[in-house]
């Protein structure tokens, strides 16, 4: 018996720590199918400012009936202690009618105990990106750059996209 036991110790050592080969077939992705939105299905984007500049009203209307939902993402620079720094949000959105809307804050919020926010500063435009995703999976973008000025008369941040 006390021969047998390292035999069978060294047999399980051996065959244990053998190199096993597994074959594993990798999924690949499927393609992103994209497509070419014509003038007549695009949505009008609105983008408002609230009046202190710190919060934006996205407002997406005459949505086509073929899209499911729509990704967006707001990217713009910011200035913090002197460096400019891009920030950006963005969601996804199933749609359930034809019109949406949204209020994106330039900063963030803590409400753990009672509201507060940290508003970025020295913002003045941006990109808003929209992604349109069929029912099919199919997705077209939109893709809309701004400009936030605060008009020196009225004291009111506006927004104006380039064309």
């Amino acid at each position: 018996m006390k021969k047998i036991l390292p035999i069978i110790f060294c047999s399980i050592l051996l065959f244990g720590c053998t190199k096993k080969t597994t074959t594993t077939k990798k999924a690949t992705p499927a393609p992103i199918r994209t497509f070419e939105l014509q003038e007549a299905d695009k949505p009008d984007v609105k983008l408002t400012s609230r009046e202190d500049g710190h919060m934006l009203y996205l407002k997406i209307d005459k949505i086509p009936n073929f899209i499911a939902s729509i990704e967006y993402e707001l990217l713009y620079n910011a200035s913090e202690e002197g460096m400019e720094i891009e920030k950006g949000l963005g969601d996804t959105l199933k749609i359930e009618g034809t019109s949406l809307s949204r209020d994106l804050l330039l900063g963030t919020e803590s409400c753990t105990s009672g509201c507060k926010y940290k508003y970025d500063e020295g913002i003045t435009g941006g990109t808003l990106n929209l992604t349109l995703i069929t029912k099919d999976g199919q997705s077209a973008l939109i893709e809309k750059t701004f400009t936030l000025k605060k008009d020196t008369k009225t004291k009111k941040w506006t927004i104006t996209f380039q064309s």
